[in-house]
């Protein structure tokens, strides 16, 4: 495939991606704020924790979906319909064997969730909550398979529209349910309705661009033996990401109390919607790389890369330094000054959240390159650090302990390693301008804080209207910045470049 099709097929994924993830927010926001108004932080906490929950069940497809994909770019590059037909017809099986374990383990652990969910008041249906949360996890297993392969055929927008369409939907129905009714169950109804009907139609759409997966085609046995090879590395990959990533929520709740996730939440999610804004931008051109890593030579991916990375650090300066100075006065405005928390836990969240964004280009090349395949050891080992950290440090400091495990962790582990293998593996380079243009970047984000928080007059914001003068000012001097920094690269020039050819077509 040519530079111009990747080009294209990457922008047209960025742009539904971003588009989708930018109306979401402003649902979520609203959905949120309501929420509150109408229940309670408990039930709050209660709702995410459940997320968490199902996550750790959904590890029962052991990286089967991260596995699908690795596996379909080359016969889509190829166009071999039989090979694509014979994956669609095994990975389908599987997942429907995968939908009943998530079942039977998902029942197993109701006599266990209120040892998980600690609230001073005690919540009544907690059990048929959960059900209705596990039966929506237990569905999706079934149509993983057609979005899987519409969105390694560089077509993942249209799995997002409709995703997009049916989050609105679902957004929309729940805010009606609380304003009117106020009911926790029918909340969750919600998006159990609203995703059994998208899934079913985004299937429809898979079988009618790809009619020739429906085809009987046996894989053969080496194919086999390749997509379980992968799909073991995939599964303790994920393993360990979930023990990384996932777990916190759910530490928060036992050592320290469900409705501290509640409020904790409000933070995240403030935080995580923009990061996954810059996530929508490298997610969206994954398929163009796994199409990239099976015809260019190592030179061509790493000119891809660099790019990728200076977009990276721009991207993490930027959000952070607002946040920085705008996340506090705007949880405060948005729910007022219960819900705000200390100096300390917001720095933590910011330097997770910092470390997360730079991260995305390596992420954008982990599943086309396989490479973790050889770095699913050291996450694993970053998964039992940090659980085992988290539960002592969560004992004796609290909130603040299990975040300083997590970000400890990080930095002692897979921070450094996944690097190393992408340079040296897939790019037969040094990692070492990497490293040095990640700690620059950090000293000049630190830098850019230390300067305005100690010369510029900051003060409460007394109303959305300064909150966002205050916003235009941060996002002014920081972009500022980072023009100065890199507007003579060869990398800016390249991101230029993509931007004014995409925005011409």
């Amino acid at each position: 495939m040519s530079n111009k099709s990747r080009t294209q097929n990457s922008a047209r994924n960025m742009a539904v991606e971003v588009t989708q993830k930018i109306v979401a927010i402003l649902f979520t926001f609203v959905s949120r704020q309501i929420f509150l108004q109408v229940l309670t932080v408990e039930h709050l906490g209660v709702n995410v924790l459940f997320v968490d929950i199902l996550a750790f069940l959904s590890l029962a497809d052991l990286g089967l979906s991260s596995a699908l994909a690795y596996n379909f770019f080359k016969p889509l590059a190829e166009n071999d319909e039989i090979k694509l037909a014979a994956l669609s017809r095994f990975y389908s099986k599987v997942y429907k064997i995968i939908a009943v374990a998530v079942a039977a383990i998902g029942l197993a652990l109701i006599p266990f969730l209120r040892q998980i969910i600690r609230l001073e008041t005690d919540l009544d249906h907690l059990e048929i909550y959960y059900l209705i949360a596990l039966i929506n996890v237990v569905l999706s297993f079934l149509f993983v398979v057609k979005a899987g392969i519409i969105s390694a055929d560089q077509h993942r927008r249209i799995v997002t529209m409709y995703r997009m369409v049916g989050s609105i939907l679902s957004m929309t129905l729940q805010i009606i349910v609380l304003l009117t009714i106020g009911s926790f169950m029918l909340f969750l109804l919600m998006p159990l309705i609203t995703t059994l009907a998208t899934n079913l139609l985004m299937a429809r759409k898979a079988s009618k661009m790809y009619p020739y997966v429906r085809h009987k085609a046996t894989l053969e046995a080496d194919d086999k033996k390749t997509v379980f090879k992968s799909m073991k590395s995939v599964s303790i990959y994920r393993i360990a990401n979930f023990g990384i990533l996932n777990t916190d929520n759910i530490l928060i709740s036992t050592l320290v109390g469900t409705a501290v996730v509640g409020k904790y939440s409000n933070y995240v999610l403030a935080v995580t919607n923009l990061q996954h804004l810059g996530y929508m931008a490298f997610s969206s051109v994954t398929a163009s790389i796994g199409n990239l890593v099976a015809t260019e030579s190592p030179e061509k991916r790493l000119q891809i890369f660099k790019p990728m990375q200076m977009s990276s650090f721009w991207l993490s300066g930027f959000f952070c330094f607002c946040l920085f100075f705008l996340l506090d006065d705007f949880i405060l405005l948005w729910l007022g000054e219960e819900f705000v928390f200390g100096f300390y836990i917001k720095l933590l969240i910011l330097l997770a959240c910092y470390l997360s964004i730079t991260r995305l280009p390596i992420a954008a090349f982990r599943e086309p390159t396989g490479f973790f395949m050889k770095t699913k050891y050291v996450m694993l080992t970053a998964a039992i650090m940090k659980i085992a950290l988290s539960i002592f440090l969560g004992i004796h400091l609290g909130l603040v302990g299990i975040l300083i495990a997590s970000l400890v962790t990080k930095l002692s582990t897979f921070i450094w390693y996944e690097p190393m293998v992408l340079f040296r593996d897939y790019f037969e380079s040094s990692a070492a301008g990497y490293f040095y243009e990640n700690i620059l970047n950090l000293a000049i984000l630190a830098g850019c804080i230390t300067i305005a928080y100690f010369i510029l007059p900051w003060q409460e914001a007394a109303g959305w209207g300064y909150w966002v003068l205050r916003g235009i000012a941060c996002t002014v001097f920081i972009n500022s910045v980072y023009f100065l920094r890199y507007f003579r690269t060869p990398e800016f020039s390249v991101v230029v470049g993509k931007v004014k050819t995409l925005v011409k077509k």
